[in-house]
């Protein structure tokens, strides 16, 4: 009918050489069968009568509240399991006779909680456990098992100062304590028993990780883990079904979901990881830089395979994922540092053997950074990173450049970097009085950025400088190898130079009064080569009172500045540069003020023949208002334009204002064209473009874009000009046998990878994206239309400054001619049709009117 055992308890213990000894129960069943005759054994016995069946049926074996303690010596601290609840019930039926067929189940049984001390110290709890539904078919030799269960299992995990793990030093084991189990000898062959565990669930996992190496502990809590697993078996090759997730209290939520094969240590898993603070990760950050981080979460969602190989591990991720909300502190002040509102992407592929980086779009949303020189001339990048340890002393002297560049570790490629609304402050606090200025609404795209040493990136920046100012930087770049190819072109406009006063007032010796510069820089780097040219105008200059500064050059500035400025007060300088990046003593800072310096020497030594030079400039005029070719956007000095001029009109209320928006027929349907291709090669490249976004340069190494640039040059131009037009570019390097074979390598490549067509079919490439640009067809009336849009956003401007619409009127659109890389638009004063109204005069004394 059934058996029954409440309240036992056990306490088994193994001593430091894995004998184990129990406190309740003692079998010696092999010592008193040894002391016990053996039977004799009946004549015939080979020919013994049959066996008559007989059946066997427990309908319920019952175990409740039983407390185990276990012990196991054979660590330096004794580790000990305290296990209380145990209860179990089964069933057994069967039948022995010449087939013993015996069913055992179903089995369900629980205990908890679980504790494990280590010494005398608790190291990890498990509330409870559960088995349910278990079978076992001795006949089969299987066992089936619905489900086990593991719930509130707690732990901690620490690291402390010197990098140890603790729970290496709880498992540590005792001096003389046997390394593993030893081999037991099979004498026969048995069937592996077949197990069947349809589920597998571990939950309310709690786990404390405590980082103690770095100066201020890192703490993250773990809480609500779970993972769980169906259709198990001792198949280790068989796909498991798995599903696992847990919460950081800090902050952050991770899911998983798929199958992993344990016997291959692989799988294919969807990633979720949400609102993960950065946090409490700052003092990672502290320990390499004098910086607070003080706020940002992290978030990816992609798909995740990884395989074990006889390389290593195979990990594949794709997906997205971005950090929002980074801010960055100096560590002294608290002022910020770095930071942006949001850096994202979309197009995420990581590779890990072999190992690779790939994101098609990376946007950065209000990026903010810093640079400061100091009063000792640091810089605050330098200022932030800490010593090294007393025991890691650095390096002496610098290793001299390498004469090749060194391979990247991790290959990596951009193919879209989009800024937006970002902003960068610069001080130089070594000036008296010192000097601070700031760029912001910087945006742009940024094309093909790769570690590929064979590449280089497209630059396209446009921001503005303090009020008025503008900033545009364009151009390509190595951005891993920077000093051995740089073309890029700096142009700032509408400067004002009285912020320049701790400049001019330090290497002058003057202030300055009031002026506005623009100036146009050239960096050209090849092979550690520096060319550059650089083009300065300065607009109406005026010095002020005088500085004294023991770096000021001994030079009669108001006689240079006088023979500089034309009629109009226009001063305008070219200034070349060059030299050698490897000299010891090379700074591009001191190659200018040096070239600044020759250029004013000359004119004070020979003003007469420096006067009739340089006459000619003419100054900026309100008669126009300038635009980018192709576009209707009002540049940031325009603005200040036409601010300038509405302040003037409010005092002046009886003019009028006519505008007469312009276009450039060539320059404006050039730009046109341009933008048509480029938003039909953003396309082609698989970019989404918001409303209103510029779709940046076009990458012609990109392998979708070239095809696509084939494919419409033959349908425009015909199969046979194509051929004839690509045997061109082929011919050209005919005479150098090394590059013919490059060459022909990269376009194996090419046709074998789908990749990027490098070298010379850049150049094959970016002629069709010339001669297509060219053949785009732009109507007369696109252009009409884009001068009515422009003087519609003059207008605009204007009304919005507080001018009464009355008094503007737009004119029939104009054709132009580009000038210093603007199309105007030009602006008419007239007298208007309203004035200020006057009370009537007096008429004299007799007569019938005035």
């Amino acid at each position: 009918g059934g058996v029954r055992r409440v309240g036992a308890k056990s306490a088994p213990t193994r001593d430091v050489t894995g004998m184990v000894y129990c406190q309740t129960l003692l079998l010696v069943a092999a010592g008193a069968a040894a002391g016990r005759p053996a039977a004799a054994k009946p004549a015939g016995a080979e020919a013994a009568a049959p066996i008559t069946p007989w059946k066997i049926g427990v309908r319920e074996i019952r175990m409740a509240d039983w407390v185990a303690h276990f012990t196991d010596q054979g660590f330096v601290q004794p580790l000990s399991a305290h296990v209380e609840g145990f209860g179990l019930t089964a069933a057994l039926t069967g039948e022995v006779g010449a087939t013993t067929i015996i069913d055992v189940g179903p089995v369900n049984a629980a205990l908890g909680p679980v504790r494990l001390l280590s010494g005398s110290q608790p190291v990890a709890e498990l509330q409870h456990a559960a088995l349910v539904n278990a079978g076992m078919k001795l006949a089969e030799n299987r066992l089936d098992i619905e489900a086990l269960e593991l719930n509130g299992a707690q732990t901690t995990v620490t690291l402390d100062k010197k990098k140890n793990l603790n729970w290496a030093d709880i498992l540590q084991k005792a001096p003389g304590a046997p390394a593993a189990a030893p081999e037991r000898l099979v004498t026969k062959a048995v069937a592996p028993l077949d197990v069947q565990l349809a589920r597998l669930s571990l939950n309310g996992l709690e786990v404390d990780i405590v980082d103690q190496s770095p100066p201020k502990p890192v703490r993250v809590h773990v809480a609500k883990g779970f993972v769980t697993l169906k259709d198990l078996s001792l198949d280790l090759d068989k796909a498991v079904p798995l599903e696992a997730g847990f919460t950081l209290r800090q902050g952050g939520r991770l899911d998983a979901s798929g199958t992993v094969i344990p016997g291959k240590a692989s799988g294919r898993l969807d990633l979720r990881l949400a609102g993960l603070s950065l946090q409490p990760f700052a003092s990672y950050v502290n320990q390499f830089a004098r910086l607070n981080l003080h706020s940002g979460t992290a978030s990816t969602r992609g798909k995740l395979a990884f395989e074990q190989t006889k390389s290593g591990m195979k990990l594949d991720f794709n997906g997205g994922f971005a950090v929002d909300d980074l801010a960055i502190t100096e560590e002294d002040t608290e002022e910020a540092f770095l930071g942006w509102k949001k850096l994202s992407s979309d197009s995420l592929a990581l590779r890990l053997g072999p190992d690779r980086l790939r994101i098609g779009e990376l946007t950065a949303l209000n990026p903010f950074g810093k640079i400061i020189i100091f009063e000792d001339k640091s810089v605050n990048l330098q200022r932030v990173l800490r010593s090294p340890p007393a025991d890691k002393p650095a390096t002496g002297a610098a290793p001299k450049a390498a004469t090749k560049p060194a391979e990247p570790a991790f290959p990596m490629a951009i193919e879209r970097l989009r800024i937006v609304d970002a902003n960068a402050e610069f001080a130089d606090l070594s000036l008296t009085p010192q000097f601070g200025t700031r760029m912001h609404d910087l945006g742009g795209v940024v094309t093909g950025l790769s570690t590929d040493p064979a590449t280089t990136a497209q630059v396209e920046l446009d921001g503005k400088v303090d009020d008025y100012g503008s900033a545009r930087v364009r151009g390509s770049i190595q951005p891993f190898q920077a000093t051995e190819f740089t073309d890029l072109k700096l142009t700032f406009r509408n400067l004002e130079m009285t912020q320049m006063t701790p400049y001019s007032g330090k290497f002058a010796g003057r202030r300055i009064d009031s002026g506005k510069l623009s100036v146009d820089l050239e960096y050209k780097i090849k092979n550690r080569q520096l060319a550059g040219e650089n083009k300065f105008i300065v607009n109406k200059l005026k010095l002020g009172e005088r500085v004294d500064s023991p770096d000021a050059m001994k030079l009669p500035l108001d006689l240079a500045i006088a023979l500089l400025q034309d009629s109009n007060g226009v001063i305008d300088l070219d200034l070349p540069v060059s030299g050698s990046l490897d000299d010891p003593q090379f700074s591009y800072g001191r190659i200018i003020w040096k070239a600044i310096v020759n250029v004013l020497t000359k004119l004070v030594t020979a003003p007469f023949r420096a006067l009739g030079k340089l006459l000619g400039a003419n100054a900026e005029k309100f008669e126009a208002v300038g635009f980018d070719p192709g576009s209707s956007a009002l540049l940031p000095p325009e603005q200040e334009k036409l601010k300038t001029l509405a302040d003037a009109l409010a005092k002046r209320p009886v003019l009028a204002l006519t505008l007469e928006p312009g276009f450039d027929p060539e320059a404006d349907r050039r730009a046109l064209q341009e933008q048509a291709m480029r938003r039909d090669a953003a396309a082609v490249a698989g970019v989404k473009l918001a409303a209103g976004e510029a779709p940046g340069p076009v990458d012609v190494n990109h392998y979708k874009v070239q095809t696509w640039l084939e494919d419409r040059y033959t349908a425009s131009a015909g199969k046979e000009d194509y051929q004839k037009l690509r045997a061109s570019f082929r011919s050209q390097d005919a005479g150098a046998a090394t590059r013919v074979l490059e060459s022909q390598m990269v376009e194996r490549l090419a046709r074998q990878f789908k990749a990027r067509d490098a070298g010379p079919a850049s150049a094959f490439h970016t002629e069709l994206l010339e001669r297509l640009t060219q053949q785009v067809k732009v109507e007369d009336a696109a252009l009409t239309k884009l001068a009515e849009a422009r003087g519609a956003a003059m207008r605009e401007h204007l009304v919005k400054l507080g001018l009464d619409p009355t008094r503007v009127s737009v004119g029939a659109p104009s054709p132009q001619t580009l000038k210093d890389q603007l199309v105007g638009s030009k602006m008419n004063l007239a007298a208007g049709k309203h004035t200020v109204a006057e009370p009537p005069p007096v008429a004299p004394a007799g007569t019938s009117e005035p």
